[in-house]
Formats: C-alpha cells, sequence, structure tokens
C-alpha cells in the first residue's frame, strides 16, 4: 500500500466507483484509500476529513450527470425540455441508483453547509436552463403568470417536482407534464 495517488481524480473515480455499488452511506477513508492501493494517510493529503470527502464525491456525481443532461436548447419547448431533462437525469442517475435518495440526508450529516452549497449550484445551472426555455417558449400563455405565480416561481415549482419524481424512482414525469400543459399552453 505504498503506491502514491497520482491525483484527485483518482480519489474521486474510486469514491463514485463505491457509491455505484454500495451508495453514498458507504464512503470512508479508508474504503477508498483502499480502492486506491493506496495508505489512508494518502486521501487525507488531498481531503483533509471524511466530511471533505464526501461532498467531493457528491460534486463529482453531479458533474457528471449534469455532463450528461443534454437538455433546454432554445429550439425546444419547455414542456419538451423538462421531459428531456427528466430523462437524462434519471438515466444518468440509473447509473448511481441511491444517489438521489441519500445525497441529502448524507449531506446533512457531513458538512451540511458545504454539501448544501455544492448542491444548490447544480440545482442552480439545471433551473438556469429552464427557466431561459420557458422564456423563450412562444407558444406559452404569459397570462398565465403573476405576481403571486412568476416564472421564476414555476420553474422552482416544476423542478421540485422533477426532483420528487426522481426521489420516489418514478418511471416517467407524465403527471407533471400534464399539469404543465394545462396551465401555461
Amino acid at each position: 500500500m505504498n503506491k502514491t495517488v497520482t491525483s484527485k481524480e483518482d480519489i474521486l473515480k474510486a469514491g463514485k466507483q463505491i457509491v455505484v455499488e454500495n451508495g453514498l452511506q458507504a464512503i470512508n477513508m479508508r474504503l477508498v484509500a483502499e480502492r486506491c492501493g493506496v495508505a489512508v494517510g494518502s486521501v487525507y493529503n488531498y481531503f483533509s476529513s471524511k466530511n471533505d470527502l464526501t461532498v467531493a464525491i457528491v460534486e463529482a456525481v453531479w458533474n457528471e450527470i449534469i455532463g450528461d443532461v443534454s437538455v433546454c436548447g432554445l429550439e425546444y419547448d419547455f414542456l419538451e425540455n423538462v421531459k428531456s431533462l427528466f430523462c437524462s437525469i434519471k438515466r444518468s442517475g440509473e447509473k448511481y441508483p441511491l444517489f438521489f435518495s441519500e445525497h441529502s440526508a448524507v449531506l446533512a450529516q457531513h458538512g451540511k453547509e458545504q454539501g448544501r452549497a455544492v448542491m444548490e449550484s447544480y440545482f442552480k445551472i439545471i433551473k438556469t436552463k429552464l427557466f431561459t426555455s420557458l422564456q423563450n417558449d412562444r407558444r406559452i400563455n404569459d397570462s398565465f403568470f403573476s405576481e403571486k405565480c412568476t416564472q421564476t416561481d414555476f420553474v422552482d415549482f416544476v423542478f421540485s417536482n422533477l426532483l420528487s419524481l426522481l426521489i420516489q424512482n418514478k418511471k416517467s414525469c407524465d403527471v407533471l407534464t400534464e399539469i404543465i400543459k394545462s396551465a401555461i399552453y
């Protein structure tokens, strides 16, 4: 076990593999070091605590998921982008079967503020894409929106329902898309 880890990426890759096999709950310094073939101290050279390691692995998984999300092009309407976003995240999430249900709970235990900031930054990326898509969809009935329900409020509503469907491991987002269709078109 005297091999030197050549990069932080090696550690994150090993951590992501543990998440694939056993979920986020299984992450610990010793297991990650073992997977990398190094002493535990080598992992500590890159991550000062289990909390830092866990948050970094969550961030790496979100990076992968967001990287796989190829949606919200301006050529699509909002409804199509919601469907595409759901399918893309679901497909990416299948690689990490427990990720959506575990990541909030695990981050609450490990570096709550740091973890929340990481999670929110990825959520913001997705919401921004949805918002842009909503603004560019010429079929939308603008009279739906008001001070009580702004476009931002609506995107937040859609996004939180998408997350809920993913956490519940639903096969489709058909109910949500029917609600969207009835409301804004």
